[in-house]
């Protein structure tokens, strides 16, 4: 065992943890199901399909040989076969799964199970039976005809799509059918919304966090599928991460357009010996994620373990120590100077004293971090008031028409204050969303329709105000920040802000570092 190995010391830590997820009862209805809350508390009446992508995970570490050896092949090679097999009791009638209430037709998690599964039935070709290897392949087959047949139409949302691409094109390469004219058309899409900048959009735009998920799919593809051309798609992509990793070891963060922090490792390192800015990123977030100064498989909830935990498989299996020197990151880089990255909404100040990103589509959020290691990293989130009613407001709101103003070394961010949506779950709203789900969302039309409307509500939707703000940002040798709230109405009321916030619903923000508690 490689002990220098950062994502197998994460994957020896968690593997417990997963394997506790799973129905063992060789006598249950459920055996192979990951998702506890359906299976061993019953709080849940649909089976989320997401947890059975672990086969991927497991099938990667014993092909490569990075299993622990405390650990019997052969129990977890039933188990994989036991996993797989039950996504047959969790499939809807159209070939679909689901994540978040019953008879959802997920897009993205039908993709993601028939990836995870295709992968598991690639990597276990000379270790599991002929026999089982053809079964896992019946079970997928409902899910690629799903994909075969249907969209997502909430949003062009990169990271889903990659998914869907590559299950396809491992489809194709496994069976010989014509699945890749399907996975070309869900390409084709991904990269006619990649910006000139580099990023691939996640919603409304740039998320790095997101971006190093999709980047693990799509080179994945371009390692099976170099002939497709997708190098330089992913040379930009890549060249655009890389402003996001910062001095201190984090990554990403509330600036982007889903507001994640998170870093996927595979898609570095499948990438590292043909883009250099790719072995530079790689070899940076290692030490992170050695030191816990990003988020790490570690830090997971389950939700988003099994996909993290099947990236850093395949980075533990990639792993290697290369005596080269790469190109120092953009953080590194004491003359980068000012970077503007109009379509993302992103300025980046490079020099010696400090590196700074600042989110002018977000009302001039700002991540500071000195060069100085002995001075914490200054992050201001925007501002809040409250108004009589008690609703908060905030510049922070995803806004790209933001008025932007350079200034010499200041920059000047105007932005209308919105109100800050804070929907809950309740009861009630359970069970309209139940009735909802046996009856006219069964028709898939009226479901797109319902998931536009979600999406529009937890994510995009924007009550502005009257209230405009001007922040100004001046990247001296040191950062300061000053900030001009205009028409604010006298019973408003301002709130203290000093601590990270966020004014969306997005589930996948905010997992802890270290540098959310140490100082």
């Amino acid at each position: 065992m490689n002990n220098d190995n950062p994502y197998l010391q994460q994957i020896n830590k968690v593997l417990p943890r997963l394997l506790a997820l799973y129905d063992r009862n060789t006598v249950s209805t459920t055996l192979g199901s990951g998702d506890r809350f359906y299976w061993a508390w019953k709080l849940i009446d649909f089976n989320n399909a997401t947890f059975q992508g672990a086969v991927h995970g497991l099938a990667r570490l014993l092909h490569s040989n990075l299993l622990n050896p405390e650990f019997n092949r052969k129990r977890i090679l039933n188990r994989i076969l036991q996993m797989a097999l039950s996504v047959k009791n969790i499939r809807d009638a159209n070939g679909s799964v689901c994540e978040a209430f019953p008879h959802e037709s997920s897009f993205c998690v039908t993709a993601l199970v028939a990836y995870d599964l295709l992968s598991a039935v690639e990597l276990l070709q000379n270790i599991m039976e002929r026999h089982d290897l053809d079964a896992i392949m019946k079970v997928i087959h409902p899910l690629i005809q799903f994909l075969l047949k249907h969209d997502e139409h909430h949003g062009i949302i990169s990271n889903h799509l990659a998914t869907a691409v590559v299950a396809l094109y491992k489809y194709h390469a496994i069976t010989g059918q014509n699945t890749d004219i399907r996975g070309k058309y869900f390409l084709d899409k991904i990269l006619m919304n990649q910006s000139e900048e580099g990023w691939y959009k996640e919603y409304d735009g740039a998320d790095p966090g997101y971006q190093s998920l999709c980047m693990y799919y799509l080179a994945d593809l371009h390692r099976l599928r170099p002939d497709l051309g997708l190098l330089e798609s992913l040379r930009k992509s890549v060249r655009f991460l890389s402003h996001f990793a910062h001095p201190d070891g984090s990554f990403g963060g509330v600036y982007g357009s889903r507001n994640t922090r998170f870093y996927y490792p595979a898609g570095m390192e499948l990438l590292r010996h043909e883009i250099a800015e790719a072995a530079s990123l790689a070899d940076f977030m290692r030490q992170s994620i050695a030191m816990h100064t990003t988020v790490t498989l570690e830090t997971m909830d389950e939700p988003n373990l099994i996909p993290m935990f099947n990236a850093y498989c395949m980075a533990a299996e990639l792993y290697s120590v290369d005596h080269v020197s790469p190109e120092p990151l953009p953080c590194h880089n004491e003359s980068l100077g000012q970077l503007h990255f109009p379509k993302a909404g992103m300025v980046i100040c490079g020099n010696e004293s400090h590196y700074t990103i600042i989110a002018t589509h977000k009302g001039g959020v700002c991540y500071s971090f000195p060069k100085n290691k002995n001075v914490n990293a200054k992050i201001d989130t925007g501002i809040i008031y409250q108004d009589g009613k008690g609703k908060i407001y905030s510049n922070q709101t995803y806004q790209p028409n933001n008025k932007v103003v350079f200034n010499n070394k200041t920059i000047e961010i105007t932005a209308q204050l919105s109100q800050i949506n804070q929907p809950l779950a309740s009861p009630m709203k359970f069970v309209i969303l139940r009735v909802l789900a046996l009856t006219i969302m069964r028709n898939q039309f009226a479901l797109s329709v319902f998931k536009k409307m979600l999406v529009r509500l937890l994510i995009n939707r924007k009550k502005t105000s009257t209230v405009a703000h001007v922040r100004r940002v001046h990247l001296g040798d040191e950062v300061v920040i000053s900030d001009e709230t205009h028409n604010k109405p006298n019973h408003w009321l301002k709130l203290n802000s000093d601590m990270p916030f966020s004014v969306i619903h997005m589930a996948s923000q905010g997992y802890w570092q270290k540098q959310d508690d140490v100082l």
